[in-house]
Order: structure tokens, then C-alpha cells, then sequence
């Protein structure tokens, strides 16, 4: 995971390159914890708020080797996360 992180007003950007070894989810409660400068076990879980495994499948490749094209949003520990398929992803703070 690589992370792009700019000013706190400003949108976020973090990228799973699928490498480290970690899942998805894991850098998005990783990244979330990061920003919010908290540990990653006092995020309500991320699975109380989205479907864990249909977003790690984002990250799965078709045939040709290539994730499939989509995008997929949702709030979690008071960010807006946004999540395509290309593996990247973009937080921005909701103040919530």
C-alpha cells in the first residue's frame, strides 16, 4: 500500500497494490486508523458497514489479468471512502 495523504481539508489517497500481502480491507481500516490517528482495533469494524468480501473482490482479476472496471462508495470511521477497482482508494474526512 501506498499512501498520498495532503492537506487535511483535501482528499486522500491511498493505493492497493495487492504486493504487501494485506487485503483491501485491511489497508482501507489501515488507512482510516492513519488518518484519524487512532489504532485500527477501535474502528467500529468494517464489516458492520460494508460486505468485506465483495470489496476485497473488487481487487480480483478477470481473465485478461485486469480488475474488472467499477467503483464503489461508503462512509466508515468518519470518512468518505471511495474505492475503485484499479486499487486505488479515496478518503475524505465527513466530520461525523
Amino acid at each position: 500500500m501506498s499512501t498520498g495523504i495532503t492537506d487535511p481539508d483535501e482528499i486522500h489517497r491511498v493505493h492497493h497494490d495487492g504486493t504487501a500481502g494485506d487485503s483491501l480491507s485491511d489497508d482501507i481500516v489501515d488507512a482510516v486508523a492513519s488518518l484519524a490517528d487512532t489504532d485500527p482495533d477501535d474502528l467500529p469494524p468494517l464489516d458492520s458497514r460494508i460486505n468485506v468480501a465483495a470489496l476485497d473482490g473488487l481487487w480480483d482479476t478477470g481473465d485478461d489479468g485486469h480488475p474488472s472496471d467499477g467503483c464503489l462508495t461508503f462512509s466508515y470511521g468518519g470518512y468518505a471512502v471511495v474505492v475503485r477497482s484499479t486499487g486505488t482508494v479515496f478518503l475524505r474526512e465527513t466530520g461525523e
